[in-house]
């Protein structure tokens, strides 16, 4: 069986790409070897979207005039280049354009975060003397309660102002600390 099967792979045959213009003449064993070399073998352009079938010798020179050709820049910028846009793409000046763009996109970024903060800055100080304010008024009612104590003090008073104490969560600044 061996045997059989190594005479048959030297018996000698032409290439199927014969109509073609091809005249090789090889053992049938080396026919997937020769087809994978053979200039008259036809072949689809690798490009997406061309579908041209040229031969294997004529590739070449598809490639050369192909208008479907795409390659990213050799420079490693990652723009994707066509036959058109190859002679006239410049690296430095695209990088510098984007550069270019994004740096406004953050100036502008920039600027309405300062003026958000601004504004927040501003109703801050304005939370902080209404507050002030506040504490204020309460020191002012505390003092004018203690000065009512004193004058007509009944039963139950420091119990009130036991209780009062505990309820009380802050402080407005230390001297009403002082105070309690």
């Amino acid at each position: 069986m061996f045997k059989l099967s190594k005479s048959i792979g030297r018996l000698p045959i032409k290439c199927r790409n014969e109509q073609q213009g091809c005249t090789a003449t090889f053992p049938l064993s080396e026919q997937y070897l020769h087809s994978s070399t053979c200039p008259f073998e036809w072949l689809l352009c690798p490009q997406q979207g061309c579908g041209t079938r040229t031969l294997r010798k004529e590739a070449q020179a598809h490639a050369q005039v192909c208008s479907y050709w795409k390659q990213l820049c050799p420079m490693g910028c990652g723009t994707l280049l066509n036959r058109t846009t190859q002679a006239e793409h410049n690296c430095y000046r695209e990088l510098q354009e984007r550069y270019e763009a994004q740096r406004q996109t953050q100036r502008t970024i920039a600027s309405a975060l300062r003026r958000k903060m601004q504004r927040m800055q501003s109703r801050m100080a304005n939370m902080t003397q209404q507050i002030s304010l506040i504490c204020e008024n309460l020191e002012l009612r505390e003092n004018l309660e203690e000065g009512e104590e004193e004058e007509s003090p009944a039963e139950g008073t420091s119990t009130r102002r036991s209780f009062r104490d505990s309820q009380r969560p802050i402080t407005c600044n230390s001297s009403s600390s002082s105070n309690s």
